[in-house]
């Protein structure tokens, strides 16, 4: 088997990856990078000649491994595209919605390249879609050789799998994004524990230990708990979260805290692309047992829309919770909004439920001090610090000893890192290091022979 990153950066971004398993080509994923605009957040489709490609393989709906899969496929229009039911369900509103925010960013980043692609694009991909059931083998020929592709369940998001490839010689494990644990309206991963030659993982928390007073349980228990107090003392409470899931299960909890009188009923705002995605969600929970999800949660909630015409700098009309996306709070988005306006305000809290880079505005006020300012540059907006601003562990992604353990009943020849910063990557590479495993991190554009 050969293992190219297409993922011109490395780390998490722009995922992509090539795999050449005899004389089948794969590609899995085509993502763009949220840390980057215009040409620079694209794979490297170039490495790939044109009609090259036997199939594609999407491991889930992120825009980080979506994104560009309209491009890669207009180059690659005889590879079928295969994904799981769930996924394309998700696709077609992750898409759309791509395009969206790639013709208003034309205008506002000045970049005349956006965007990528079009309806036109879209209709062709849709036409394309193969979806492949759960733990349902599919055999594929050419030359004279045969590869068996199989599906399994991998936590993460609704529709996330990972992907068993295996031919007479070689059985090669793909673990896409995983998690193991169980969320609110989702299963943990159901993965296979036999062995393989060749395991491809994803590293994503390598950088981070686990710590064991902090499991998800707990977590959404501390989270609930400063809801509470923030109510208690008359203030508002702003959850940056992501569309695709994190929204989804948020509304869940916070319907089962009104419902157990956790904390007095008040009024939920919900805005964003998450919103959007409620009616997905419950059609795919109609047709597998891995998702719960209802929409009338909605209804239960009492879930409105913003309020009209907020102002950078100024306190929403009414008070209450403010469910919105982006989860990391990035320019241009509801979050980012509303956090101007409440920030100032020591009755407050801006509660985040999951990751938050560094760069993004989440990340940045994250690492800031009480009483320092924080400059909404986007809206030309300074405010001082003085809301209670919390991090909570809700990761969609398995600790890194898990990770590490399940390489380990693997026994594999081979483990290739994916999808990890350098120092997650670092910590699997040394933590793996006294296996009988050749542990490979690739450099992008690099490939490599198991």
């Amino acid at each position: 088997m050969k293992f190219t990153d297409l993922n011109r950066h490395g780390g998490i971004g722009a995922n992509c990856s090539l795999l050449e398993i005899g004389p089948f080509r794969i590609a899995i994923d085509s993502g763009l990078h949220p840390k980057f605009a215009g040409y620079d957040s694209l794979p490297s489709h170039d490495f790939l000649e044109r009609n090259s490609l036997d199939f594609i393989v999407l491991t889930h709906c992120h825009l980080d491994h979506l994104g560009s899969l309209p491009i890669l496929s207009r180059e690659q229009p005889d590879a079928p595209v295969l994904l799981s039911y769930a996924s394309s369900i998700l696709a077609r509103r992750m898409l759309s919605n791509s395009v969206s925010v790639m013709r208003r960013q034309r205008s506002e980043l000045n970049l005349p390249e956006l965007p990528f692609y079009g309806r036109g694009d879209l209709t062709s991909l849709y036409n394309r879609i193969k979806p492949l059931s759960i733990k349902t083998p599919l055999q594929v020929e050419k030359d004279g050789k045969v590869l068996k592709v199989t599906f399994h369940h991998a936590g993460h998001v609704a529709g996330a799998i990972a992907v068993e490839f295996e031919t007479k010689k070689e059985k090669i494990f793909f673990t896409g994004d995983l998690l193991f644990n169980d969320q609110r309206t989702l299963d943990g991963a159901e993965i296979p524990t036999e062995k393989f030659d060749v395991l491809i993982t994803e590293t994503t928390r390598g950088g981070t230990p686990r710590n064991p007073t902090r499991q998800r349980e707990s977590e959404m228990v501390s989270l609930l708990n400063e809801i509470r107090k923030t109510l208690a003392r008359g203030g508002s409470v702003l959850i940056p979260v992501f569309a695709l899931g994190r929204m989804q299960e948020m509304l869940v909890q916070l319907d089962e805290a009104f419902r157990r009188n956790a904390f007095p009923k008040v009024p939920v705002f919900c805005s964003g692309l998450g919103m959007d995605l409620v009616n997905h969600f419950h059609e795919i929970s109609k047709n597998t047992n891995r998702l719960r999800f209802n929409r009338r949660v909605l209804k239960s909630l009492g879930a409105r829309p913003l309020p009209r015409k907020l102002e950078p700098g100024c306190e929403p009309p009414m008070k209450g919770i403010f469910l919105v996306s982006s989860g990391m709070m990035v320019e241009h988005t509801p979050s980012y909004l509303l956090a101007s306006g409440l920030l100032r305000d020591d009755r407050n809290s801006i509660l985040f439920v999951g990751y938050c880079d560094p760069s993004t505005p989440g990340g940045k006020l994250l690492q800031s001090d009480p009483e320092e300012d924080f400059e909404f540059e986007e809206i030309d907006c300074i405010e001082p610090i003085r809301a209670k601003i919390r991090q909570f562990d809700l990761s969609g992604h398995a600790d890194r000893e898990e990770l590490l353990a399940y390489a380990q009943k693997l026994s594999p020849k081979t483990i290739f890192l994916h999808h990890g910063d350098p120092d997650a990557r670092t910590w699997f590479m040394e933590s793996l290091s006294e296996s009988d495993a050749t542990v490979i991190d690739p450099k992008p554009l690099k490939t490599y022979e198991s």
